[in-house]
């Protein structure tokens, strides 16, 4: 889908779509920190809607975010993806004010890409490390 862009018009139509597109990013105020090539930073401010009944950061959240970096992350390489596996494993609780999530490639391949996430608290703690492949959407929508 953006094959014939640039890569410097591929990351502002990223950071775009973070910013500006409806949907499960933008209802629950997931951030775009950093982008380039293969590579992807967000972050959720915690609100009273973002905890489970422990008070804590909802296992759903912060599954959601893991993707959500990943997903943008994976979209660098000029497509569109959708995930075909993913799985999360909770260290620690996921208390604080913010969690960051960062997204690095383990494989790129031409049809799908394989990333690793790992989400931390705002005092530095890794409460979880998630890993997805993702399909590239090569077909222009």
């Amino acid at each position: 889908m953006f094959k014939d862009k640039t890569k410097e018009e591929i990351l502002k139509m990223i950071k775009d779509y973070v910013e500006e597109a409806p949907g499960f990013i933008k209802y629950n105020n997931i951030h775009l920190e950093d982008i380039d090539e293969n590579y992807a930073k967000m972050y959720v401010d915690l609100t009273e809607n973002s905890l489970n009944p422990s008070n804590i950061a909802h296992g759903g959240l912060i599954f959601g975010l893991a993707d959500s970096v990943m997903g943008m992350a994976a979209r660098t390489n000029g497509y569109n993806v959708v995930t075909v596996n993913s799985d999360i494993n909770y260290l620690k609780p996921g208390k604080g004010k913010r969690l960051t999530a960062i997204a690095k490639p383990l494989k790129v391949g031409k049809n799908t890409a394989v990333f690793q996430a790992e989400i931390y608290t705002d005092k530095n703690v890794l409460c979880a490390i998630s890993t997805a492949t993702y399909f590239f959407l090569k077909e222009t929508e």
